[in-house]
């Protein structure tokens, strides 16, 4: 185990990044970067490891045109309008992908493929006066429904004419490539093309479902819909995935006790859920999974990097929270600050605790809050709860080798922890060592560290089914911690018991996350501060840049590189009601104040 251990230590080697320091890779202008406390090559190893998303043959990425003309489909100036990030070639990156776009190797069968990483959708980029400010761990503005779509269409294309197909064989094949060659690559995409369109239909089946937008994506339901419908081999047993939810920022996640929107998976080393965590998360975002036929194996091949988990995840553990980069937005007034202060400890500490940049290497637990008291869009919980066939499932643990039985029907809760867990099973030392990898990364006690090796022996399969039992006595600890997570004081019983509570956490860094609310339905923390009949109904998202007195992105909607989205807020998921603590009790002065503090954090 110390090989593995020192392998990851190589990927922290490098100096610090130092505040104002250029983003090394970043296309044109000035990016500059913020210190968030990790090195040049932490950077660049979060941005282009492989975490086993396998969307389509790394080649064929390499080599497909747009839809349209015969520009790559990876042009930096698509994936910009697209707002992800493009990047320059280097040894981290040698095809200058953008950031996020990864390389994997399948281990048998050495087939290459283009998928993401964690950093395609949780880096971000603020624009103020000319200056591109990187934000490690922030909310991607990419668009990843426009992405998909843009993408089959393209597939499409080539398809279909056989110019497009001519420049692609001869790039993927080579230019003296058989006849039959060609047929079979034809053939092969072809299938691919139906694999992703597929998906794409099972996510967007609604009649009129509102479009996605930047910065947003319905996670949980494409999970789910990937699990419950993909793997299942079931096409009509998805669910229209209309909850999207802005993406989380990922400071202060490693140290949170339950993660996700609604707080529903555990998390720590005792109980490997972070493992579980960003496993789920792979097979959302086009990992492979083979749930075998025979209930009786316990273990299932999937394309999951696990050691790569666990190095990704003590990367992130090592994050902090940005600072306001006072060289280049307007100085905080911190006289206003200090009696803002005031206003957040009467109404905003109960739920968003403060934590220090000393403090945030120390673990915490989140506040879950019902819905029925913070009046937030219910959309992303009323998915989360509803029912359908379990197929392949039925008959099978929760946990796989622990946990109740799934029955003929069910949520896409317990399939998915089993998909993960079996998973982890298929490489018990490998799974064990990526936990001591990914705590290795964080400031956990010593004695917590422990937990994880203790018991090892010549046993990883027992010794990793122990932690798999912690995770489900986690995940059904209720209700003194809500499934880990410290419950306020007001919460409704039955709310709790279902399940139908949105997570609270520290507001390190918040300025740099918008926009608000977890559906992003708030443009700036200065229109979260109103009450609702006085915030926008409409707004445009698509320009990165950065209003730093109302908090948030400006709405324009005429954008020069990309095309604005509107954002609806009277459409299924959109809704920009609830958290409406303090709006009427404080005056506009009051909410100066506020805001000038909320700059500090």
């Amino acid at each position: 185990m110390s090989l593995v251990l020192s392998a990851c230590a190589t990927e922290q080697e490098g100096p610090m990044i130092e505040e104002d320091s250029s983003v090394a890779g970043a296309i044109s202008r000035k990016i500059v970067n913020l210190d968030q406390n990790w090195t040049t090559d932490t950077q660049q190893a979060f941005y282009f490891t492989t975490q086993g998303s396998r969307i389509l043959p790394y080649s064929w990425y390499i080599a497909l045109e747009q839809a349209g003309n015969q520009i790559l489909f990876r042009d930096n100036a698509h994936m910009q309008a697209l707002r992800y990030l493009p990047d320059k070639k280097s040894h981290w990156n040698p095809d200058g992908l953008a950031v996020g776009f990864v390389k994997d190797t399948d281990k048998e069968t050495k087939k290459e493929w283009m998928g993401f990483t964690c950093a395609a959708c949780h880096t971000a980029q603020i624009d103020y006066r000319s200056v591109g400010i990187r934000i490690e761990g922030g909310p991607t503005m990419g668009d990843f429904e426009r992405f998909n779509v843009a993408l089959v269409d393209a597939l499409n294309a080539t398809y279909k004419s056989n110019g497009k197909f001519s420049r692609f064989s001869d790039a993927v094949l080579g230019k003296n490539h058989s006849a039959d060659e060609e047929v079979i690559l034809r053939n092969e995409l072809k299938q691919q093309t139906l694999i992703l369109a597929e998906r794409n239909n099972i996510n967007h089946s609604g009649k009129n479902q509102p479009d996605y937008g930047y910065g947003r994506l319905d996670a949980i339901g494409a999970i789910f819909n990937q699990i419950l419908s993909h793997f299942n081999d079931m096409p009509n047993n998805g669910l229209i995935a209309d909850a999207p939810a802005s993406y989380p920022f990922l400071w202060g996640t490693h140290q949170s006790d339950v993660v996700q929107w609604t707080g529903f998976a555990p998390n720590g080393p005792a109980s490997l859920g972070a493992l579980i965590r960003n496993g789920g998360e792979v097979l959302g975002v086009y990992g492979q999974l083979d749930i075998p036929d025979k209930k009786s194996i316990k273990h299932y091949k999937s394309s999951i990097s696990i050691i790569n988990l666990g190095k990704l995840e003590s990367w992130v553990a090592k994050l902090r929270s940005p600072i306001w980069p006072a060289e280049y937005f307007p100085p905080i007034n911190l006289q206003l600050a200090a009696k803002g202060k005031l206003h957040y400890d009467r109404y905003c500490i109960s739920c968003h605790q403060v934590m220090t940049r000393e403090q945030q290497g120390d673990s915490y637990k989140a506040i879950l809050t019902p819905l029925s008291e913070v009046g937030t869009d219910p959309q992303e919980i009323k998915n989360m709860l509803k029912q359908r066939l379990s197929g392949n499932f039925k008959g099978r643990k929760e946990g796989v080798v622990v946990g109740d039985v799934i029955g003929e029907k069910t949520t896409g809760l317990s399939p998915l922890v089993n998909s993960v867990v079996g998973s982890l099973l298929e490489h018990p030392m490998e799974s064990i060592e990526a936990a001591i990898i990914e705590y290795e990364g964080g400031l956990v006690e010593k004695s917590e560290k422990d937990k994880i090796i203790s018991g090892i022996g010549d046993s990883s399969s027992k010794a990793l089914e122990a932690k798999v039992s912690k995770y489900i006595e986690l995940y059904h600890k209720q209700p003194e911690e809500t499934k880990g997570a410290a419950i306020n004081n007001k919460m409704n019983a039955g709310e709790i018991e279902n399940g139908e509570v949105y997570k609270a956490r520290p507001l390190a860094g918040i300025w740099s996350t918008g926009p608000y609310l977890h559906n992003g339905s708030v443009l700036s923390i200065a229109e979260l501060l109103q009450p609702v009949n006085k915030r926008r109904k409409k707004f445009y998202l698509g320009t990165r840049e950065f209003d730093p007195v109302n908090i948030g992105y400006v709405s324009k909607k005429t954008i020069a590189d990309a095309t604005a989205f509107e954002f609806d807020t009277g459409l299924v998921g959109n809704s920009n009601r609830g958290h409406e603590y303090g709006t009427v009790h404080l005056s506009d002065s009051d909410k100066k104040e506020l805001l000038e503090y909320i700059k500090t954090l």
